[in-house]
């Protein structure tokens, strides 16, 4: 479900809700993408190699 849809007719008094429910959703978006590092040039061949290795392991669960 779309979350327009979901949050179309809430009225928010406390300014506070509104900064946790950003807080979760940045929370929620960066625990869907656990690949994402800072942008950082990767010169360590084993490294680079653990992370494919890591990414297509999970894109295999994922299926």
């Amino acid at each position: 479900m779309a979350t327009s849809t979901i949050l179309e007719n809430i009225r928010v008094n406390n300014p506070k809700v509104i900064e946790e429910f950003v807080n979760f959703k940045e929370k929620e978006a960066s625990e869907q993408h656990p690949f994402h590092e800072s942008s950082t040039v990767c010169t360590d061949s084993e490294r680079m190699k653990a992370f494919i290795e890591k990414a297509l392991k999970n894109e295999d669960a994922n299926k």
